[in-house]
């Protein structure tokens, strides 16, 4: 997940990998630098991975420059200090960046997952209720760490993911087996998302602001466009328009009585 100061826009990436095809990408990715640190030339070998290896490729974007986005970030404050008085600690869960962070990585995953059912042909096993059996593991950088926060993000996955009776409705039956939290020196693959929000990142920006981006827009549209020749890429612009009820329901009614009590 990617930001730059002075831009409101955050990118979330997120790739689609047989996993048969999962350690050639590993080999392929070792020693690569991150998005951060790369050139022109190196940006392009990643993208000719992508074409090659990847199923599919999301790039999910949300604007935060928003009514709700500022609401959020004030109720945030009431439903941190009713957690610290109920539990005398800090939930760094469900500060807003963090809650963003969930929102947008899950975003990413659907899309991604969804794009490559809709995409990829191949004939599956089929399940014991008669449809094609999606086995998928989820692995997420470090921007996910701790229990909680892994805890928070898989329900967050959950709730993200594609509905069930939709997929059957499709002939699909997906099992998600694993959400696993690694850094992209164990998981090298990792850098590909990596590229992904980066390019996402740049391809929106005019103007990258204090921090500038390896990859000019310019650029960085040009690597994205061979993607989508390729009918790999997804990308979906999001409006930031959620707010605490909606994800807490009742909890977050209990927190204001708590904190104006």
């Amino acid at each position: 997940m990617l930001s730059t100061t002075g831009s409101p826009r955050t990118v979330g990436g997120a790739v689609t990998v047989d996993s048969t095809q999962l350690n050639g990408v590993r080999l392929e990715m070792r020693g690569l630098p991150k998005w951060g640190s790369c050139d022109y030339d190196t940006a392009e070998h990643v993208v000719d991975i992508l074409g090659s290896q990847a199923i599919a490729v999301a790039v999910v974007s949300v604007d935060r420059d928003t009514d709700f986005w500022r609401r959020f970030e004030k109720d945030a404050l009431v439903f941190h200090e009713a957690i610290i008085k109920t539990s005398r600690k800090i939930a760094g869960w469900a500060k807003p960046a963090n809650i963003l962070k969930f929102l947008l990585l899950s975003s990413a995953c659907a899309a991604a997952t969804g794009h490559a059912l809709g995409s990829d042909r191949r004939r599956r096993i089929v399940s014991a209720k008669g449809l094609q059996l999606i086995e998928t593991n989820v692995i997420c950088d470090q921007e996910v760490e701790g229990e909680e926060n892994l805890e928070v993000f898989t329900s967050f996955w959950s709730e993200q993911n594609i509905p069930k009776r939709r997929l059957a409705a499709f002939g699909f039956e997906m099992v998600t087996e694993s959400v696993v939290v690694t850094t992209d020196i164990a998981e090298p693959a990792l850098i590909l998302p990596d590229y992904v929000a980066g390019l996402g990142l740049a391809a929106t920006l005019d103007d990258a602001g204090r921090l500038p981006l390896p990859l000019s827009q310019e650029l960085a549209v040009k690597l994205l466009n061979r993607l989508k020749a390729k009918g790999k890429l997804i990308v979906q612009d999001q409006i930031f328009d959620v707010s605490y009820d909606d994800i807490f329901k009742d909890v977050m009614t209990r927190a204001r009585q708590i904190a104006d009590g």
